[in-house]
């Protein structure tokens, strides 16, 4: 199932994790470890790889952009949705022009968010963190994006 030890742990982590905090920043490591993925791939003329690591960045900020609660959330779940269209643009216009350009436009955001999400202290109590995320995929929720591989 797993290609990779590494790929089996991360499924076991994010199955497991409860808190809201560390899937968020699992996810946006995803998104850096898929990009920068992609650039490699790019630099070796994988172009089908290329894609598919694309494809996955993408699909994980898209996981991200649904989680969002526009209703309670307020300016920050506004900014961040605007933030999560612009970074899916820049994903599908380096993948369109096989180009590390775009990524290098959204990587330092993507990179200085997951730094943010780290860093923040807040219990699972806290209403504005509930606020900004409406649910968080269960392990269960067999159809969602995978981080891991």
């Amino acid at each position: 199932m797993y290609s990779t030890g590494a790929q089996a742990y991360t499924h076991t982590q994010v199955a497991t994790t409860t808190n809201q905090q560390h899937l968020i920043v699992m996810a946006y490591d995803g998104i850096i470890r898929f990009l920068g993925r992609a650039k490699d791939q790019m630099a070796e003329g994988e172009i089908e790889a290329t894609h598919n690591s694309l494809v996955k960045a993408r699909a994980v900020i898209e996981e991200l952009a649904s989680t969002l609660n526009m209703e309670q959330g307020g300016k920050i779940a506004e900014n961040l949705w605007n933030l999560y269209v612009f970074f899916m643009q820049k994903i599908t216009e380096a993948n369109y022009r096989k180009a590390p350009g775009p990524i290098d436009d959204i990587l330092p955001s993507i990179q200085e968010l997951r730094s943010a999400w780290a860093e923040l202290e807040i219990s699972e109590d806290d209403a504005e963190t509930r606020a900004l995320n409406h649910r968080v995929p269960r392990a269960e929720d067999t159809y969602r994006v995978s981080i891991t591989g």
